[in-house]
């Protein structure tokens, strides 16, 4: 196959301290045949006088803030190549990332996946690499109609075919404000094979404004947890029917920290209308298989805790509560799990 043209779409709200180092990194990538797109969503901060020095350099465009499903709308409606990659705009690649993704791409192939190194807010290593596990090549099609993830990497470290991004877009621009990746993740494996390049080539930044540092101990933020987890199955279903496929009936039972994510907001009189034929023994028990069936290095342990809660919560609700926001927000203090039980409606 000839040198794909490839799209670099840089989406950037209020990163203006970072995004200076992720337009760079796309310049200074070595594959000739690229070009390069900044989406600014609406910043309030110095971001669009940071953005002005590379005008003539990438293409520039300057929005309201719509939200991530927003941005990737914009710069994928400006965008020209065969081959189209996002890049968070306090992520930062390798030089010769493109080069590298060029080089594994095929015609039949509708996303190609690399390892990405997690950095702090200065750039020094943490000394953790994602994904945690190699995942599957080839056609996922059959692994995505019975469970709803594998090991894939969050924007930065993923390409997809044009094809495959005109087939999932337009994306809900309200519920996918944040995480807009995730439609791309579990659709774009209808579309074509996945090919994984086994090298870090993406600079993950973990810093402290992260939207997804840690889930805090907060009943409106595991509702928006839920929503977005409910919406992967549709996601999957949707493109499955395109092409005559049926998932698994359990197919949205098959994530086990969701399920724990469901009871909670069922025992705490939160659940959200999704969630309307959820029962507390369906969560036991098809929760059940899925713990059991993850593919996951969880030890004994790990699984326990996730299974536990679900069957207390048939005999003593209040306590299975408590224990499965224990076992979810493991890092927070006392003070934030007490604030976070009395608010549920028991």
């Amino acid at each position: 196959m000839s040198a794909p043209r490839i799209s670099v779409i840089i989406n950037n709200y209020n990163y203006g301290r970072f995004v200076a180092q992720a337009i760079e990194s796309a310049l200074a990538q070595t594959y000739p045949h690229k070009e390069v797109i900044v989406v600014d969503d609406g910043s309030t901060d110095d971001s669009r006088a940071v953005l002005q020095r590379y005008e003539g350099r990438v293409r520039l465009i300057l929005k309201e803030n719509g939200g991530q499903a927003s941005a990737f709308h914009a710069g994928f409606a400006a965008a020209q190549g065969e081959v189209i990659c996002f890049l968070d705009s306090d992520d930062y690649w390798a030089p010769q990332l493109l080069e590298r993704v060029a080089s594994a791409w095929r015609s039949d192939v509708a996303m190609v996946e690399w390892r990405l190194e997690c950095v702090d807010a200065e750039g020094k290593p943490l000394g953790k690499q994602l994904p945690n596990r190699t995942p599957p090549q080839g056609d996922l099609r059959s692994l995505l109609l019975r469970r709803i993830s594998y090991p894939w990497t969050p924007t930065s470290a993923n390409a997809f075919a044009r094809r495959a991004v005109e087939a999932i877009f337009p994306l809900d621009e309200t519920l996918w404000r944040i995480s807009a990746d995730l439609p791309l993740l579990l659709a774009a494996p209808f579309y074509g094979a996945l090919e994984f390049i086994d090298e870090p080539l993406t600079y993950y930044r973990i810093h402290g404004s992260n939207l997804y540092q840690g889930m805090p101990a907060n009943w409106a933020r595991l509702e928006r947890e839920v929503r977005h987890g409910l919406a992967r199955t549709q996601i999957i279903r949707e493109h499955a029917a395109r092409q005559g496929l049926k998932p698994h009936p359990r197919l949205g039972y098959s994530l086990p920290m969701l399920n724990l994510y469901r009871l909670m907001l069922l025992l705490a009189g939160r659940a959200i209308p999704e969630m309307h034929t959820d029962t507390r023994l369906k969560l036991a028990v098809w929760g059940t298989e899925a713990v059991l069936k993850a593919d996951a290095s969880w030890n004994w342990r790990a699984r326990w805790g996730s299974i536990r809660p679900l069957w207390v919560a048939l005999v003593a609700p209040r306590k299975a509560l408590e224990l499965a926001a224990r076992w979810v927000y493991w890092n927070a203090s006392e003070e934030e799990l007490q604030r976070f039980l009395r608010e549920a409606r028991l």
